[in-house]
């Protein structure tokens, strides 16, 4: 009978997500930060009927695919999961995740493609949003502790790059010489919540989350920024949220430019600090391309984009040929994506603000009929029974669907198989040493 406290020797079986998973003396027992196939002592940390949960004390026979992790903080820092395996190891992994969700939860054996490599395996990320706590004086900055809000102070995160390392380091210089309180979310008191900041194409917008009013000035903070940063803007939002949501609804410009403008895949766009854009923009381009090259739209008369954000793919699929759709619930990015259709002279494409479950259905019988094409990039709570019996009812050719979590795919696709068939289906590494994956899939409507 294993208890709290046992040290006990184990073997890697499988997979569970981030964990490995495998049975001792009749627990079913997981443990993060190991390799299939590699034996460890482990301590035992929570037991509740047959299911036990470890954390690894000595590695006994360590696998091939293991790394030495490249982060000081791996293992304490919940913001990377897989820095232990090679890179080859990690798209395996995710790989195999889409193929083992899609047959468990989706009843759906199909080849899943190998996962496409991201260039940049480390900084990466275009975007950073780490929570402020510690003292006034001794203020921290990093990321939280794996499954908790204790904040881990990470010196350098490696998978946002020399900007990110570089702005840290001048925010935490500012608020400790400036006795900037930090926010406590135990009892809400503090100053300054967040630091939220956005980096592309040589351009940085940073956003100061405060609680409430900040009464200190943040003009020298904007000197550091202009001593570090070609083009930079500076900004502050206010949140006095009693909740975990990084933004408030008030954003005030400070300094600087107001706007990231960029151009992706012949398509202009402009940011600002609370637009939806993808974290990895060389992954974000190529699934782009790749979603282009897979829709067939040579007969289609309608296309539409389902959770649009602020209209890049939607920009990339328009046509002079056919009106395009697309669907964003969020005001802002609406505001970001009518904008984009004035840079990018798409007179035939249509924003609108609104719920995918009550605008699908609109667009669909007012246009019925037509040949539709449709595609739906949802959160990761997926799309659920009523889209998918839009999606039927729609006869779109042809579907792709982006997904973020490959759980409530499979469980979409399950729901969707009846009338559609999966004919590519491709992970995507989106977040490179982390267990998280992005999917495409192409549907094509059986004859």
């Amino acid at each position: 009978m294993l208890k709290i406290n046992d040290t006990i020797t184990y073997t890697a079986e499988g997979y569970a997500n981030a964990e490995t998973v495998g049975v001792v003396e009749g627990y079913t027992v997981f443990v993060p930060q190991m390799i299939v196939g590699e034996t460890a002592r482990v301590k035992i940390n929570h037991v509740k009927k047959n299911v036990a949960y470890g954390s690894v004390v000595e590695i006994l026979e360590p696998s091939d695919k293991r790394v030495s992790p490249q982060c000081a903080h791996f293992g304490k820092c919940g913001g990377c999961a897989l820095m232990h395996m090679c890179y080859s190891e990690q798209l395996l992994f995710k790989q195999n995740k889409v193929a083992a969700n899609l047959k468990k939860i989706g009843k759906i054996d199909v080849d899943v493609l190998a996962c496409v490599a991201s260039k940049l395996t480390y900084g990466y990320r275009n975007k950073l949003s780490l929570p402020v706590s510690g003292t006034c004086g001794h203020v921290h900055i990093g990321m939280y502790e794996r499954a908790s809000h204790r904040v881990v102070q990470t010196r350098g995160c490696q998978l946002g790059g020399d900007w990110a390392t570089r702005l840290v380091e001048l925010f935490t210089q500012f608020c400790n010489e400036y006795k900037i309180v930090p926010y406590n979310e135990q009892n809400f008191t503090g100053e300054v919540r967040h630091l939220v900041a956005r980096y592309v194409d040589g351009q940085l917008l940073v956003t100061v989350v405060t609680n409430g009013e900040l009464c200190k000035n943040l003009t020298p903070f904007a000197h550091l920024l202009a001593q570090n940063y070609d083009k930079f803007g500076l900004f502050v939002n206010i949140n006095t949220y009693k909740n975990n949501v990084i933004l408030g609804n008030v954003t005030r410009h400070i300094c600087g430019i107001k706007h990231i403008e960029g151009e992706h895949l012949g398509v202009k766009f402009r940011l600002r600090p609370n637009s939806f854009f993808q974290v990895n923009d060389g992954v974000k381009d190529a699934i782009y391309t790749k979603v282009r090259e897979l829709l067939d739209v040579s007969r289609t008369e309608v296309l539409v984009d389902c959770f649009s954000g602020i209209g890049i793919l939607t920009n990339v699929l328009a046509s002079d040929n056919y009106d395009t759709y697309a669907i964003e619930i969020e005001p802002s990015a609406i505001e970001d994506a009518n904008e984009m259709v004035q840079l990018n002279r798409s007179p035939r494409v249509h924003n609108i603000c609104g719920d995918v479950n009550v605008e699908l259905p609109k667009i669909v019988e007012a246009n019925a009929g037509k040949r539709f094409t449709i595609v739906v990039d949802p959160p990761r709570k997926g799309l659920g029974a009523g889209i998918c019996e839009t999606l039927i009812k729609s006869n779109a050719d042809n579907i792709v669907y982006i997904s973020c979590d490959s759980a409530t795919l499979a469980r979409d696709l399950s729901l969707l198989a009846d009338v559609y068939t999966a004919t590519y289906i491709q992970p995507y590494d989106m977040f490179p040493n982390t267990d998280q994956v992005e999917t495409v899939v192409c549907l094509t409507r059986k004859q």
